[in-house]
């Protein structure tokens, strides 16, 4: 029998992906000034970045995350934009009395959906140990009585370590179409760095 120790659990991304505070009683009013400013500042480079509205962003994306409870979330911050491109969530699955084995063929029939047809499902092996990855396209719930549901976009890894029973989740969403193809490639290479 293998643990389920996913405390020294890590992932590589750029500086572009801001960590959101999914824990803790830290004030998300104080993060998200600061973290804005931060943002702004390195803003500049390329143009101009309102500091207001990244916050206001900030604090809306790390309070969406929290209701989930990950063990990491971050955002995705693109300059020039004041609200985030694509959120990515880090968590693990851990066996229960309803699913005693935690198996890529239970994560691929629980995580796909078929809004939009067969999503796109491949099994690989990362350096953390034997994944199965899915692209596919959702249909969110409406945000308001009137108007169209809008389509999410994920791209989801599951890991199952050989150290533990649990297997490790990635999942990033975004709603542009235009951010697929480098999205996709930057979620690649980031699941590639995931280790314990």
């Amino acid at each position: 029998m293998t643990t389920d120790d996913l405390s020294n659990l890590g992932l590589e991304c750029s500086e572009d992906w801001v960590p959101f505070p999914v824990a803790g009683t830290l004030d998300l009013d104080y993060w998200a000034k600061h973290q804005a400013a931060d943002l702004a500042e390195r803003y500049e480079r390329d143009g101009e970045g309102s500091a207001r509205l990244l916050a206001r962003d900030l604090r809306r994306a790390a309070t969406d995350s929290r209701t989930r409870e990950p063990l990491g979330a971050f955002g995705w911050y693109i300059s020039g934009h004041h609200t985030v491109a694509a959120v990515l969530e880090l968590d693990a699955i851990h066996p229960d009395g309803t699913f005693p084995e935690v198996t890529l063929g239970l994560l691929t029939e629980h995580m796909s959906a078929r809004d939009f047809g067969e999503p796109d499902v491949r099994e690989l092996r990362l350096p953390l140990g034997d994944a199965v990855r899915i692209r596919q396209n959702l249909i969110e719930e409406k945000k308001r009585l009137l108007g169209p549901r809008p389509v999410v976009r994920t791209l989801f890894y599951g890991v199952h370590p050989p150290t533990t029973d649990a297997a490790v989740t990635l999942l990033a969403s975004w709603t542009e179409p235009v951010l697929d193809e480098p999205l996709e490639a930057v979620v690649d290479a980031i699941a590639h760095t995931l280790h314990l």
